[in-house]
């Protein structure tokens, strides 16, 4: 066990103690005392965009261009927030209910784009929303609703029995056999299809699990059994996608409780016992990559869990699925959810070292009783980066070649990684060298380009930047550093790494005696005092000392009266 995961197993059971000493579910739903903790650099923050019926988007039907360029503009604006809370990572409903929202060769267009299943809206919506999530910086996996048919007499139902697929008819609704092996290669099948030709971050499976309505089978053999049907369909859909892309992530969302615990019981609702998904062998033998247990519990019934999955992690991403939806009057009001609740989860996971991600977006972003303002404003301030996948390759990339600022405009030059898939991550700060493992001074994050426009109508302007290069897993590379000078500085002196050359006017000045020569670093520590005859190497000061780095220069004198006059700053530059 390494340190991370005496860590974790140390801070769940403490979270777990808490639980026990601290939360009676009739008298208190939340965390008091226990505060947020500095987040590091890396950690899913997620959002759930619900397609079905319409539920987040589209709310506009594409019927004609301008119904069309309404419904592109609504996702835009649902993307922009999510930026601006420093969302990460979308999961994009993409096979709806045996239908979908790209042009399949396999599943005809859901209802949602068009009003009328298998109408097409004249556009790719998958491809629009991967090309607009990656403009953003963000992440995005194609979430699969993997059984559910829809309504058993519905025109998606009827299309598959008549192909010999095999379904329950429950409730009056279709959901596929996962003991047939035609199930698993259909969902297979469609991973496989967006994974080849869509610029897709993962494949993200929903509903990967017997339905609930059905009796839980009391003969242990009939459950394993019924285990690993639902297994057999997750490995298929694994090897579909990495033989494809080995960095394209497989995640899903199971029930919020694996099993029950020694201390907390599952109340009959777990994710193996019940429906089938043995989610944690799955991040065990590696063959999912992320999970998203849906923990949309209060309490005890969310703490202990989350430990329990933080615990059993495997190595992989675990992200706890929030009910934020609870925090609709409509939704949540009988069961008096509030705002503490969802932070105090938030808290918790952050504590813990696992993601959130919000189910689902609606509610998100009409930020229901502030949750969206504490999303961006307290608990992620600033862009984080999703954990790489070090299980499937850990070489990083080389780091790029150069960084040029000139005006707004950031220019990275990048020949050392030629023929890999690269995205870019820019650090900010006053300081020099720029700490690119604060995660304080993380920028902007998978930059697409080599091209950057810097902000300019922001209170804070950053004297210094530093890029890294990220390939698909997420492997970073060591940083660039920018040697943009502040705005005081008057000019560049020549520096050929051994000999700093000073100006005319310096060496006028010099002439004149009585100046000190000051050298101090990019952070203001003066590294360099002496005095300076003019004939010392005609104008030249031996810099050999010094390590690379950004240098200021000035001419100080000290006047009787103690005053401290300052003349001609400058700057140099030691880069070997």
């Amino acid at each position: 066990m390494n340190t991370k995961d005496i860590t974790i197993k140390a801070m769940a059971v403490a979270i777990s103690l808490f639980c026990n000493i601290s939360i009676n579910i009739a008298a208190a739903q939340s965390l008091p005392g226990l505060s947020l903790p500095p987040t590091d650099k890396h950690e899913v923050r997620a959002v759930w965009l619900t397609t079905l019926k319409n539920l987040d988007w589209p709310k506009t039907l594409a019927k004609d261009n301008i119904s069309m360029a309404k419904q592109k503009e609504d996702l835009r604006q649902i993307l922009d927030k999510y930026r601006q809370a420093n969302i990460n990572t979308v999961l994009f409903q993409t096979v709806v209910r045996a239908t979908t929202v790209y042009p399949s060769s396999i599943e005809p267009w859901d209802a949602c784009m068009t009003g009328r299943q298998g109408g097409h809206p004249g556009y790719d919506p998958l491809a629009f929303a991967i090309e607009e999530c990656h403009k953003r910086g963000m992440e995005i996996q194609a979430w699969i609703a993997t059984l559910p048919v829809g309504p058993y007499d519905g025109n998606a139902a009827k299309r598959l029995r008549r192909l010999g697929y095999k379904m329950f008819k429950l409730e009056g609704d279709a959901f596929l056999d996962p003991s047939s092996p035609k199930t698993g290669d259909l969902v297979a099948s469609l991973a496989r299809e967006i994974t080849t030709h869509y610029d897709i971050d993962g494949i993200h499976l929903d509903y990967i699990r017997y339905p609930e309505m059905l009796p839980v089978p009391k003969n242990e053999s009939i459950s394993q059994w019924r285990r690993n049907n639902i297994t057999e369909i997750v490995r298929k859909v694994h090897d579909a996608v990495k033989d494809e892309k080995p960095w394209v992530k497989i995640s899903c969302s199971p029930i919020g409780k694996y099993s029950d615990l020694s201390r907390y019981s599952s109340n009959n609702w777990n994710a193996r016992d019940r429906v089938s998904q043995d989610a944690q062998l799955w991040l065990r033998t590696g063959i999912m990559d992320q999970i998203y247990p849906m923990i949309y519990f209060r309490g005890n019934n969310f703490y202990p869990f989350a430990a329990d999955w933080a615990e059993n992690s495997h190595g992989r991403t675990v992200v706890a699925g929030l009910g934020t939806y609870f925090l609709n009057s409509r939704e949540g009001g009988k069961y008096g959810w509030t705002i503490d609740d969802i932070r105090s989860e938030m808290t918790a996971a952050r504590w813990l070292g696992i993601g959130t991600a919000h189910f689902r977006s609606a509610f998100f972003t009409s930020n229901e009783q502030g949750i969206y303002n504490f999303a961006s404003l307290c608990f992620a301030p600033y862009p984080a980066l999703v954990p790489p996948m070090k299980w499937e390759c850990s070489d990083k990339p080389s780091k790029p070649l150069g960084l040029t600022i000139v005006g707004d405009r950031l220019t990275i030059s990048d020949d050392r990684n030629v023929g890999r898939s690269i995205s870019y991550n820019l650090y900010a700060s006053d300081l020099w060298p720029v700490d690119t493992e604060s995660p304080e001074n993380l920028f902007l994050c998978n930059i697409r380009s080599k091209e950057v426009k810097l902000p300019t109508n922001t209170l804070w302007r950053p004297r210094f930047f530093a890029v890294t290069a990220t390939d698909r897993y997420g492997n970073e590379s060591a940083p660039i550093q920018s040697w943009t000078a502040p705005k005081p500085a008057k000019g560049q002196l020549v520096c050929d790494n051994s000999y700093v050359v000073l100006s005319k006017s310096m060496t006028d000045d010099i002439k004149k005696g009585g100046y000190d020569l000051v050298i101090s670093n990019a952070e203001g520590q003066n590294i360099m005092r002496k005095k300076i005859l003019y004939t010392e190497k005609d104008g030249k000061i031996d810099v050999r000392n010094l390590p690379d780095g950004i240098y200021f220069v000035r001419l100080s004198r000290n006047e009787i009266k103690r005053k401290t006059e300052n003349t001609h700053p400058g700057f140099f530059i030691i880069r070997r």
